[in-house]
């Protein structure tokens, strides 16, 4: 259950040049040339390199005329009652991208923890897929947990810190190879995003890997069909797909799924977007056990290049 629950869930101090957060908000207040940067709505992006575990800053840069960027506030619901807000902010251009995602959810007796979680990544991408520079992730629960996942490209390794650092790195745990060449969490998504437009391969076809501090796992995805389903308010056509949870290494026993859990996929519904020239996708449904989730795009905005 603690895997299903994983996989609904995360299918959900800033610099900016010579500018601060203020300026910025303000300039584009003033002046209708500045670009607006959907980032800047990003709840904890302001605190971004407030407890960093080195050295590094992590700096994302302020969109430029010619990036596309999108939002979308995402609800999730398990028997009616609603216990998943999300909020996902991406931006991109012809070779690079930055995104921001946070999660909170209420908790639902045995089913769900109280959760609060924010990230932010930053990287590059070609025809070949995405290439993520860093990856950071804060917890803002009692153990407060930071991850600073740091890229190599000369090197071909990703750094990983974790503070407080994790009991087990799964047996067996992630190989070097594994972790570096997978996707981060949100790169992940971002991958899913661009499948067919911007990077190589058909939306909703073959596996697309990820790595998420400590476990390494697949979707295994599968194109359904068209549908037509409710979110932000209206009902539309959507591409269907089916995503197949594959867990490949950094696992403990304990987190391994079900034999149910494994067979049962969560329906996802991509939306393509022309102003955007990617597949949003705008639902997630999962059926097992008895009960339903439903995750849904609530509210999405979209500022398309200049």
């Amino acid at each position: 259950m603690k895997t299903t629950l994983k996989s609904i869930a995360a299918v959900s101090a800033l610099s900016l040049g010579a500018l601060s957060l203020g300026e910025l908000a303000t300039a584009q207040s003033l002046s209708p040339s500045v670009t607006p940067n959907l980032l800047l709505k990003g709840e904890n992006m302001a605190v971004l390199n407030a407890q960093n575990l080195g050295d590094r800053s992590y700096v994302v840069p302020a969109p430029g005329p010619d990036a596309t960027q999108i939002r979308m506030k995402l609800k999730g619901y398990v028997f009616g009652f609603r216990v998943i807000k999300s909020d996902l902010i991406t931006t991109f251009d012809d070779n690079s991208y930055a995104s921001y995602t946070d999660a909170k959810s209420s908790g639902l007796a045995a089913l769900l923890k109280k959760m609060e979680i924010w990230s932010v990544t930053k990287g590059r991408y070609d025809k070949t897929g995405l290439r993520p520079d860093w990856h950071v992730q804060q917890n803002t629960d009692k153990k407060n947990r930071r991850v600073e996942m740091n890229y190599d490209r000369n090197a071909g390794a990703v750094d990983v810190a974790i503070e407080p650092r994790l009991g087990s790195q799964g047996v067996p745990p992630a190989t070097p190879r594994e972790r570096y060449s997978a996707n981060d969490t949100i790169s992940g998504i971002m991958h899913l995003m661009m499948m067919g437009t911007k990077i190589n391969g058909e939306l909703c076809e073959g596996r697309v890997p990820f790595f998420d501090s400590k476990q390494h796992y697949n979707l295994r995805l599968e194109r359904i069909g068209t549908e037509r389903v409710k979110f932000d308010g209206d009902k539309e056509e959507a591409i269907h797909c089916q995503a197949y949870y594959e867990p490949v290494a950094g696992y403990d026993p304990e987190d391994l799924p079900s034999e149910e859990e494994a067979s049962t996929p969560i329906n996802v519904y991509f939306k393509y977007y022309e102003e955007a020239g990617v597949h949003v996708p705008v639902r997630f449904t999962y059926k097992i056990s008895g009960f339903t989730a439903v995750v849904k795009v609530d509210d999405i905005e979209i500022v398309p290049p200049r």
